[in-house]
């Protein structure tokens, strides 16, 4: 791991979600919003964030938008708007961010609310167990001691949640064709704090308050002894003898204060 440059690009992880929330947005402030994505490639709809199926209703819509932007407004337990950006979207916007092509005059009002990344481990023909295995060996781990752990499957394949969706960190790690997905939400307090990082255009900074969290909450959480976590160990051996790492697996993750200097 290059120290030097520890980025996001350099750990292989991705971002796939992005979200901004607005305490308050009117119509034509939210019309505003949406021509301007609109001309960088998204196009907008509206959905009401009290429905548990909410149905998106068009506000700027052209074929030749590739991506998409979602203006969700109230849930059931927060006020205001937020402006969601999934999957490829998500990562289009942050590229946008990186190449300071967005004008951050326009979400003035906003604060970062949500920000996950993921990363993808190709399955290999010498891994030592199967996907199953490990997912069950990790749900029985943290069974032990947390409850707030879920594991099950649907027409997609396997998933295993750990963490509270209306916490600061939430992660999921599920199955694909031939590959395992580790991904993990940071919101509110925690992501809100350096958004600052954002707007200053500060992203090796950011991307490095991001990365450590993202790594040590894998690596406390999940048996390490797993082929699937090799990549894991790879990317934690670097600063296994640094205090950072000591401390964090020492100290529950939900109460501490993870410093990244």
């Amino acid at each position: 791991m290059n120290q030097n440059k520890f980025t996001f690009e350099s750990e292989n992880l991705v971002v796939d979600f992005i979200s901004l929330k607005f305490q308050y947005l009117d119509s034509p402030t939210m019309m505003q919003i949406a021509n301007y994505l609109f001309k960088l490639g998204f196009n907008s709809y509206q959905e009401s964030g009290k429905l548990a199926k909410p149905i998106s209703e068009p506000i700027q819509v052209n074929s030749k938008n590739k991506f998409k932007v979602v203006f969700r407004r109230e849930g059931p337990f927060w006020d205001g708007t937020l402006l969601e950006f999934a999957g490829l979207s998500g990562n289009l916007f942050y590229t946008l961010i990186k190449k300071e092509l967005i004008h951050w005059t326009i979400f003035s009002s906003a604060v970062l609310s949500r920000f996950d990344l993921y990363y993808s481990r190709i399955q290999k023909s010498d891994d030592k167990i199967s996907v199953t295995d490990f997912l069950e060996s990790s749900h029985r781990k943290l069974k032990q001691t947390n409850k707030n752990v879920s594991f099950e499957k649907n027409h997609k394949g396997l998933i295993f949640t750990i963490g509270s969706r209306a916490s600061d960190h939430f992660s999921r790690i599920y199955e694909g064709k031939n590959f395992l997905k580790f991904e993990h939400e940071m919101k509110k307090g925690f992501i809100q704090k350096y958004y600052s990082l954002v707007v200053e255009n500060r992203f090796q900074e950011f991307e490095k308050k991001l990365l450590i969290p993202f790594l040590i909450y894998f690596g406390k959480l999940l048996p390490l002894y797993h082929s699937d976590i090799d990549w894991l160990i790879v990317k934690l051996r670097p600063r296994r003898n640094q205090q950072i790492y000591q401390l964090s697996l020492k100290t529950d993750y939900r109460n501490s204060e993870l410093s990244t200097d």
